[in-house]
């Protein structure tokens, strides 16, 4: 047994070499040679391995999404409003400049250019006779033939707005007639809801079944006249209550909810219809709206052109009556004003003539079709659906590109409500396929034109080579604080898989 030493105090601890409580141990050795050279070796490899990871993060390329853009779109629609005749394309028909891809009737248009080319004969005569007076029987025969062309032209106009007011008040008569059909569909509809969807109705049909007790709003009234029923909503049909109450009755519970059930999605499904109804019916009033409309300004302008040529024919007559009377100059000056006027309205209509076809503005393929023949189609579309004014009648085209920020329309309670859609006759798309994507402001240093892209086309999980094409100056602005451009990048790729749309991952360089 080891003999046990009893110090006291620090000394006393030390010089037995033993530390009592609350004394210090001595300090740990210094580290030998090998186990700091470890160290260091592991501190070498630590900053190695981070100086790699920073170099491969800052030299990852930057990524953004793009989408495949044709270089040009066309929307195309008649610039007057009316009946389609032919529609001779479809979607991917392939079309070549100038060619007729659809119709409108043309004999209101040819109509109106022949008597606007009988008024300028007429003028033209008239301004000759005054400009070169003749003597004895052959300046009677001029004046005569100024009256027989006014005449003439007298004629054509009235022809014109003959021809004009049969087509308006058919066009008109055949629109009325879908009205009337689209009103009694949703009369129909609204009075068999009425009759079978009310609290009474529902009652009744599950008598025996069980006792059931329903409560509905007042539905739309079966008896009223077409003016009432037009300014119905759909809202202020009845829809059927969901608090509906089924007491057990001689063990029929079951057979009573069923019952219950099937009435409750009967009278939903009649309510959806007439929801339809309602749509279809105010879709068509707005049509036969458009079409009065239109009928109306054709019809006054006919009227005009009838009382010009009536003017013309009254101051040849009064010519042919008054020969030999010397023609003061305001009286030359009249005459070839009214001849500048009559000029005027034939390039009126003769472009309007041309307007009665679409013919494609280059060369391209047809991504959609919106309508068909007989199809009510104008400037602002099919069906009167509103388009974007850029964009109405043949002339309209808009630029290769996508939003990538796109703006909500606030409904109510906080929903969102999509606008009007716009619904071109034809969309015409133009020129090889491109990639547009919106670059950040802050990466904008990265961008040149000339300079290699890499396009990854994700649906087809497909890469492809690209190059900047070009770069939009005008900025899109997003709902943050950041500025976006438009970069349209060349697709260097005949790929027949890849079409316009398409979502594309894109990087510089």
């Amino acid at each position: 047994m080891a003999k046990r030493i009893v110090a006291r105090g620090m000394n006393a601890a030390l010089a037995s070499g033993e530390a009592g409580v609350g004394e210090m141990k001595p300090g740990r050795s210094p580290m030998r040679p090998r186990q700091f050279g470890v160290a260091l070796a592991a501190a070498a490899v630590g900053g190695g391995l981070g100086m790699f990871t920073y170099h491969a993060v800052a030299s990852t390329q930057a990524t953004y999404t793009g989408q495949v853009a044709p270089t040009q779109t066309y929307y195309l629609n008649f610039d007057a409003t009316g009946p389609v005749i032919s529609l001779s394309v479809q979607a991917g028909t392939h079309v070549s400049k100038g060619e007729v891809l659809a119709t409108q009737d043309s004999s209101v248009a040819q109509a109106n250019l022949s008597a606007a080319q009988a008024a300028v004969s007429a003028d033209a005569a008239v301004v000759a006779a005054d400009e070169n007076p003749q003597a004895g029987a052959s300046t009677a025969a001029d004046y005569q033939l100024s009256v027989t062309e006014a005449t003439a032209a007298v004629t054509a106009a009235q022809n014109a707005l003959s021809l004009q007011q049969n087509s308006a008040q058919h066009t008109v008569a055949t629109q009325s007639a879908v009205v009337s059909s689209a009103q009694a569909a949703y009369n129909t509809d609204s009075a068999r809801y009425a009759s079978e969807c009310t609290s009474t109705a529902t009652s009744s049909a599950n008598t025996g079944a069980g006792t059931s007790t329903s409560t509905a709003g007042t539905g739309a009234n079966s008896g009223a006249n077409s003016s009432e029923t037009s300014s119905a909503s759909p809202e202020a049909t009845a829809t059927p209550s969901s608090n509906s109450t089924t007491h057990p009755n001689s063990g029929s519970t079951a057979s009573t909810s069923t019952t219950s059930a099937s009435q409750e999605e009967f009278c939903q499904n009649l309510q959806s219809t007439i929801n339809r109804d309602y749509t279809a019916l105010t879709s068509a009033q707005a049509q036969l709206t458009d079409l009065q409309s239109s009928s109306q300004l054709q019809s006054e302008r006919n009227d005009s052109n009838l009382t010009q040529s009536q003017a013309v024919l009254t101051a040849a007559q009064a010519r042919e009556s008054a020969a030999g009377a010397p023609l003061t100059e305001a009286v030359i000056d009249q005459a070839k004003a009214t001849l500048a006027t009559a000029q005027a309205q034939v390039a009126t209509d003769q472009q309007a003539l041309q307007d009665t076809k679409i013919v494609a503005p280059s060369a391209g393929i047809v991504a959609d079709t919106a309508g068909a023949s007989g199809d009510v189609v104008g400037p602002d579309g099919v069906h009167g659906y509103a388009g974007p004014a850029a964009q109405s009648g043949t002339s309209g085209s808009q630029s290769g590109g996508f939003e990538l920020f796109v703006p909500q329309t606030s409904g109510s309670g906080g929903s969102s409500t999509s606008q009007s859609s716009y619904m071109p006759l034809i969309t015409l798309y133009t020129g090889p396929l491109s990639v547009v994507a919106q670059i950040p402001e802050t990466d904008m240093s990265s961008v040149h034109i000339g300079g290699p892209a890499g396009l990854d086309v994700s649906a087809l999980s497909l890469s492809v080579p690209g190059t900047v094409k070009s770069t939009a100056l005008d900025p899109v602005h997003s709902s943050s604080s950041t500025t976006y451009y438009d970069v349209t990048i060349s697709l260097n790729s005949t790929d027949a898989r890849i079409m316009a749309g398409m979502t594309v991952q894109v990087s510089l360089g």
